[in-house]
């Protein structure tokens, strides 16, 4: 087995007929994705495991299709004999997708989480979306997505820097997700624009398992809170630009 064995079941075209039959990691419904172009990803591993059964994550990513933003689809396969492809899913929202440093966070007797960064970046802005994925019942399952927004001006520069650790839980282990920002002044004279205050903050989410939902929750909305002030920031930055959103 090879991992151009392991690409051929996600990518079962020819070169320059590779549309890919893949969903978005929040959503059931499978559409039809085409890459950017014709050339070969990047492909990333980590073994995983589901259920108590060895199983590899490989990350294929593309770096943008014909008609996203983002394209990098991680699939979960069993190597234990002939490769067989489980799941797949689209987990980029940037041109830019690689695991998150750790990658794989055991949650659960024998089950694990993984954990992505993807990441887009303009002349004074980035943006990085870090999707939680609970590896499941053979099935790839989005638990949250962190959104992180970086700026690089004249006055300041604002980083936003996310982080995960595992507490004790049962039967899956508590996921604590957090974002540390640090915004540092400059000091040099950059006309009237508002200049913040230099300092750190951290915002913490608890993720808990839910035994009736069967799914991870959230102890509160503080990272929904936290994407919705970033997106103001943005829009203020752009608001003599034609309407676009963050991602973009």
């Amino acid at each position: 087995m090879t991992f151009a064995d392991l690409v051929r079941l996600v990518v079962p075209g020819t070169a320059g007929n590779e549309t890919i039959d893949v969903r978005d990691i929040g959503s059931t419904e499978v559409e039809d994705i085409e890459p950017a172009s014709a050339a070969a990803p990047r492909l990333s591993a980590v073994p995983v495991r589901s259920g108590g059964l060895d199983r590899m994550a490989v990350l294929l990513n593309f770096g943008s299709g014909r008609d996203v933003v983002g394209l990098a689809i991680l699939a979960l396969f069993d190597v234990s004999g002939e490769p067989r492809l489980l799941d797949a899913a689209n987990v980029a929202s940037g041109d830019g997708t690689s695991f998150l440093d750790p990658a794989r966070l055991p949650v659960g007797i024998g089950d694990d989480l993984l954990a992505i960064q993807s990441t887009h970046w303009n002349s004074s802005q980035g943006y990085t979306t870090v999707p939680l994925v609970l590896v499941r019942n053979d099935r790839l399952e989005l638990v949250d997505s962190i959104f992180a927004f970086d700026e690089n001006l004249c006055a300041f520069e604002r980083a936003q820097q996310p982080e995960l650790r595992r507490e004790a839980g049962e039967p899956f282990s508590d996921i604590v997700a957090s974002v540390t920002e640090r915004t540092t002044l400059s000091g040099e004279d950059c006309g009237n624009g508002a200049v913040p205050e230099a300092g750190t903050r951290t915002i913490t989410v608890r993720y808990q398992w839910d035994a009736g939902a069967q799914r991870y929750v959230p102890d509160s909305d503080a990272f929904d809170v936290l994407a919705r002030e970033s997106e103001g920031r943005f829009s203020r930055r752009h608001a003599v630009r034609p309407a676009t959103t963050l991602l973009k």
